[in-house]
């Protein structure tokens, strides 16, 4: 018959592998939250990236047109003296 002591010691002993198993889990599902975090802000930053040149190359091809230069005119540049 086990003593009081060794039943504590085996329900403590199952208790303990039972909640490591459960902690590895959470963190494998962390772990693999972050990681799909990361890819996401990757993506956006490229993309952002890619906006900001689209959106500069659109700007460029307004200033170049003729409606844009008549109204705007083009800026006198000060000339440095050295």
């Amino acid at each position: 018959m086990n003593t009081p002591a060794e039943v504590f010691f085996i329900i403590s002993s199952v208790g303990f592998v039972v909640l490591w198993i459960l902690v590895a889990i959470v963190l494998v599902y962390i772990l693999r939250a972050l990681h799909t975090f990361s890819r996401i802000i990757n993506r956006l930053e490229r993309d952002i990236n890619t906006i900001g040149d689209t959106t500069l190359e659109l700007l460029e091809d307004v200033r170049e047109t003729a409606v844009y230069k008549f109204l705007f005119g083009r800026k006198k540049r000060k000339v440095n003296k050295e």
